[in-house]
């Protein structure tokens, strides 16, 4: 499908304002996120065209303006022309927080935790992002799991990119529309700025990273039922109290109490994780954490052979529970042969050790396959793409509390992982082996690639 200039290949979301489309751009051929101004007949009605419009390329050039690594670049912006609205492209990842954390349309429902390092890497990465808005006098007023984008070219959790600036707020400006007009987003907005709008300021927006920070941590939203937050030793049995006087602070009702600024919370967090990782090392060195791991005999072999499932199927034939995590871990005994090569003594299965040095599409990751076995990689040529089945017996449960010292022999840096498996024509199955879940991706998207053999 042509839309102007660009090749649409999908729908990425749609909202109030309008649908972001993931297309081709002409020519390069790059694949970019179009913002396309298309807005509800009820906000159409409340506002007005004239005021969309806008409103529309204030927020192409707010982005536009800023140039930062942890905002999403404009790269284009188009005024539209008769049969074809406004519209601007930017920057397209297939990573997104939301879907990192499990989160639905049912915000209230639990989602995935994602570890203490990677829950403070991403926090310390948006916080950065809005110090740069703040600086520049503009509030962000949506910040939320997806809003929020990750790299995939980077390894580990990625390089975090604040997307979605339309309902930012520069300084001095007023906000167009009814003074009742909600902005921002249910459980993530600041109490302030639910009560007035106009009264956000960069405060607000530190405490939607609180509460962000907060579920990706636990995976649930703050407690407010009690008149505040519950203790969070109770919720995660890893984390100390001083935890708790952090998020007393970043989710304080009055701003005041807050902290001052994105910084000032970064200061804050930096302590937070000198302390973790001093706690981490003395109670994972402790001389009983020092045993030999267990060993299992070989008793069963996932399945080896390429399937397709579709959606609907896919969470029971794969043996997922809801956040499609496994029903049960794996019996992993991991041994590391030095020759690049790891065998799972549990399961038969010789896996590639390093995996792709760089992250691949699904086709380049078949190519990647085929360059081991004309290679004789590890005196194998029998290396293929694991199946789901397959990637899942890497998942250790590290993330949950109580099993901080539970490490992989892999290098969890790559840790999303493409398998064989289809979901349709343009889309594969993936498997994050550091935060332990499957899900879908274009096969366009670039994940790592870590082969496996079937020799021993």
């Amino acid at each position: 499908m042509q839309f102007g200039r660009y090749e649409i290949q999908g729908l990425l979301g749609r909202g109030g304002m309008g649908a972001v489309y993931k297309a081709a751009m002409p020519v390069t051929r790059r694949i970019v996120a179009l913002k396309v101004l298309k807005p509800s007949e009820m906000l159409e009605d409340i506002l007005g065209m004239d005021v969309l419009v806008e409103m529309f390329f204030k927020e192409a050039e707010t982005m536009a303006s800023i140039s930062h690594k942890n905002i999403a670049a404009v790269l284009d912006v188009d005024g539209g022309m008769k049969d074809v609205p406004p519209h601007f492209s930017m920057e397209y990842f297939c990573g997104n927080l939301g879907v990192l954390m499990g989160e639905t349309f049912t915000v209230e429902k639990p989602s995935r935790r994602l570890g203490v390092e990677t829950s403070l890497h991403i926090a310390r990465e948006m916080l950065a992002g809005l110090d740069r808005l703040h600086y520049e006098g503009i509030i962000h007023r949506d910040v939320k799991p997806f809003n929020v984008m990750l790299a995939e070219d980077e390894g580990g959790p990625g390089l975090v990119k604040l997307i979605d600036f339309g309902l930012s707020k520069l300084r001095g400006e007023r906000t167009r529309g009814p003074k009742s007009m909600i902005i921002g987003s249910p459980y993530y907005s600041a109490p302030e700025q639910e009560a007035d709008a106009e009264s956000a300021d960069a405060r607000s927006d530190i405490y939607s990273v609180g509460v962000t920070l907060y579920r990706m941590l636990t995976g649930q939203l703050p407690d407010e039922t009690r008149g505040g937050l519950g203790p969070l030793c109770d919720i995660h049995g890893d984390l100390d109290c001083q935890w708790d006087v952090f998020f007393s602070r970043a989710l304080a009702p009055d701003p005041a109490d807050r902290y001052a600024d994105a910084m000032d919370m970064t200061d804050a967090l930096d302590v937070l994780e000198r302390v973790w990782l001093e706690q981490k090392e003395a109670t994972c060195h402790a001389p009983d954490l020092l045993l030999e791991p267990e060993r299992h005999d070989k008793g069963w072999s996932p399945r080896p052979v390429p399937v397709k499932k579709s959606l609907k199927m896919a969470r029971k034939d794969f043996s997922l529970d809801e956040l499609w995590r496994p029903n049960e871990y794996g019996p992993g005994d991991f041994f590391d042969k030095l020759d690049g090569t790891v065998v799972d003594r549990a399961t038969g299965l010789v896996w590639e050790k390093h995996g792709s040095r760089y992250p691949l599409t699904w086709e380049r990751s078949h190519s990647h396959v085929e360059r081991l076995n004309r290679n004789n990689f590890g005196g194998s040529s029998t290396w293929r793409l694991p199946t789901v089945d397959e990637l899942v017996t890497l998942f250790t449960g590290r993330n949950d509390p109580g099993e901080l010292c539970l490490e992989t022999v892999f290098d969890s840096r790559k840790a999303r992982l493409w398998s064989c498996d289809t979901k349709a024509f343009s889309a594969a199955w993936y498997a994050d082996a550091e935060l332990g879940f499957v899900w879908w991706q274009d096969r366009t998207c670039r994940f790592f690639t870590r082969a496996v053999s079937s020799v021993e």
